[in-house]
């Protein structure tokens, strides 16, 4: 009877032994978020860089014979040919990013730099649902080195393979011949083709406040008479978006036409982008 408690307690309490001989589990580290997104050429996504993380960005944009389908800015007179700029985004805290974009260009017949600078807040940040919405706001310089003030909303919605997205920018620079208000609204649709790869359409419509101004008749020297920036501008756009090293880079590329129904004129643009996290 004794030998089988003896065997009956050895037998019980070797587990617990070893389970104390072994060293203490330690919880790996939680992953950083990657829901960061730029599946866009010219809308903004609202998906925002992770606290302490930045997110660069490197594009180029050429129209043929009209201002740049990228400019967020309200110069009258942008000039054709090449706009390069450089945007960089720092994730301050969940929901909370700071942005700064500098553009270098044809401003009439001469190169000119502009500025934008502010922050933006993203509600629904590392949410699970598919919405994301983002506020930013800030201080802009313009082409013409005058300086404004900006604003805008930016929504997506993932469905599956595809992301729906709308912008609406607004700014005022201060300046004599300007709008009160110059508008800039993008809409678009992504789809995922494969796991590294996204095709999209976007449309943009630039000042689209002078379509609700009337015209002077007198003013001779505008291609849309009494309109500060000549009128609205329209822009359709197909867009093509590598997403490689686990989501951190994204390349995206593709052509556009520029529209101008008030004086007859469809204008070749093309842009590259290149986004990266850190």
């Amino acid at each position: 009877m004794f030998r089988f408690t003896l065997a009956a307690s050895i037998l019980l309490l070797a587990p617990s032994a070893l389970a104390q001989s072994e060293p203490d589990k330690v919880d790996a580290p939680k992953k950083e978020s990657t829901d960061v997104s730029r599946p866009w050429l010219y809308n903004d996504d609202p998906t925002i860089a992770a606290p302490l993380r930045v997110v660069a960005a490197l594009g180029d944009t050429y129209s043929g014979n009209d201002r740049s389908v990228t400019r967020a800015f309200a110069s009258r007179d942008t000039g054709p040919g090449g706009k390069a700029d450089v945007a960089l985004q720092l994730g301050l805290v969940h929901m909370l990013a700071l942005d700064v974009t500098g553009v270098l260009g044809g401003y009439g017949s001469t190169m000119s730099g502009g500025l934008m600078a502010g922050a933006r807040f993203a509600p629904f940040d590392m949410a699970k649902h598919g919405f994301r919405l983002a506020i930013a706001a800030g201080y802009l310089l313009d082409l013409d080195q005058a300086s404004g003030a900006y604003a805008r909303v930016t929504a997506s919605y993932d469905v599956g393979r595809v992301r729906l997205a709308a912008m609406i920018h607004g700014e005022h620079v201060f300046r004599r011949v300007t709008d009160a208000v110059d508008i800039f609204v993008t809409a678009g649709v992504s789809v995922r083709i494969v796991p590294a790869f996204r095709l999209g359409v976007e449309y943009i419509v630039q000042d689209l406040e002078e379509a609700f101004t009337k015209g002077d008749d007198d003013d001779d020297d505008d291609p849309v008479p009494g309109r500060a920036e000549g009128g609205v501008h329209q822009f359709v756009g197909l867009g093509g978006t590598f997403e490689l090293l686990h989501h951190k880079l994204f390349i995206n590329f593709g052509p556009a036409l520029a529209f101008r129904p008030e004086i007859g004129q469809v204008a070749p643009v093309g842009r590259a982008l290149v986004s990266y996290t850190f």
